[in-house]
């Protein structure tokens, strides 16, 4: 099955809408990790001023890697921010 590497599919095949700026904004999440294959490098980006309809898997897609000039890149949001976020709440709901 072809299909496009950064997007999911369901079982038969259907593309799975992905996550996109506007909505992880409207999570409280601001930003976005880059990782280069080629290096096994990662930096975070600010989300800010993105276009609220860009997928998050396709942010990578406006960057070059600052250290091999590579574009061999994928996007995620930021997993210290998640957990961050996990580590507020939780101490909101414990006191």
């Amino acid at each position: 099955m072809g299909g496009n590497p950064r997007r999911s599919y369901d079982k038969v095949g259907r593309e799975l809408p992905p996550a996109t700026v506007g909505g992880e904004r409207t999570q409280g999440r601001r930003l976005a990790e880059i990782i280069c294959h080629p290096c096994v490098r990662f930096v975070e980006v600010p989300i800010d001023d993105l276009p609220p309809d860009l997928p998050i898997p396709d942010i990578c897609l406006r960057y070059r890697c600052s250290k091999c000039g590579g574009k061999n890149l994928s996007s995620r949001m930021s997993i210290s921010e998640h957990y961050a976020q996990i580590r507020e709440e939780r101490e909101r709901r414990d006191g």
